[in-house]
């Protein structure tokens, strides 16, 4: 992987100003543990940001939620894949896509159960469903990008990359008006130097991975959903779901019982990751 990088030196001699500007090449190697945080070295960029949010009611209470950082971070994203396992916390985080019935019904369930969900949209279904976008944003659910079409990410070149996550980002301003905090790969359960450094440029400060999976995406049935979850969740953990498969729809309410009758709090991932 290669991270260009410049530096701007500025020096004033009498009357007259000089600049020099030198630049070079460095390599990470990528994260090669899906349940670690991985911390990236800092770079030089000549963005600004600005971060503004809003307060909304959410499960439990009042909440800034739809924090939005609107310009490149200074370095590459960091990989999260747990929150601290110190806390009764848990989040729910969704691949969002699947039909209107689907995604209307999860969020009629969540907002009955008075469970804060996570939505990482994939940005040609936001494109086509800006109702349902606005409708989750609205609600107070967190919001984030989870590419434009859903490419196995790892495998494609910088230009796809940087291309994937942006366009992504572009629909969710336009549509509920922040591009998120939160970057998911599509096609991975980790992430790769590429991936962290073109997030952060993109302004996502995080990469949110997952240490819980239960696979709903293979449609192993409701009840194995179900199990598999509560075998794995624990305190901090990121489960990993899917909004566009039915048996996941059809455990959701089975499940939220299950995760609170284990004595754990279902947040955001806001309320959960730093």
């Amino acid at each position: 992987m290669r991270l260009d990088r410049r530096q701007f030196v500025l020096g004033l001699a009498g009357l007259g100003v000089a600049a020099c500007s030198t630049s070079g090449e460095s390599m990470r190697a990528p994260s090669g543990d899906a349940a670690s945080t991985t911390t990236n070295p800092p770079a030089t960029t000549t963005a600004t940001s600005t971060t503004t949010a809003t307060t909304t009611a959410v499960a439990g209470g009042t909440s800034t939620a739809r924090a939005s950082t609107t310009a490149a971070p200074t370095g590459p994203a960091r990989y999260v894949s747990k929150g601290a396992a110190t806390t009764t916390r848990v989040a729910l985080t969704f691949h969002t896509e699947g039909t209107v019935a689907q995604v209307g019904r999860l969020l009629d369930m969540a907002k009955a159960l008075d469970v804060p969900l996570t939505m990482l949209f994939v940005g040609q279904w936001l494109e086509q469903n800006r109702d349902l976008g606005r409708r989750i944003a609205d609600a107070g659910h967190d919001v984030g990008n989870h590419t434009y079409s859903h490419l196995s990410l790892p495998d494609q070149t910088r230009a796809v990359v940087a291309t994937e996550i942006q366009r992504c980002a572009t629909v969710l301003r336009d549509v509920t008006g922040t591009a998120g905090r939160w970057f998911r790969p599509s096609g991975s359960n980790s992430t790769t130097t590429l991936i962290n450094e073109e997030a952060g440029k993109a302004g996502y400060p995080i990469v949110l991975g997952f240490d819980t999976d239960p696979l709903d995406y293979q449609d192993p049935g409701a009840t194995v959903v179900r199990s598999r979850v509560v075998a794995d969740i624990q305190a901090g953990s990121l489960v990993s779901l899917h909004a566009q498969h039915q048996g996941t729809i059809d455990v959701f309410e089975s499940l939220i019982g299950a995760i609170r009758d284990k004595g754990f709090t279902l947040v955001r991932a806001s309320d959960l990751v730093a």
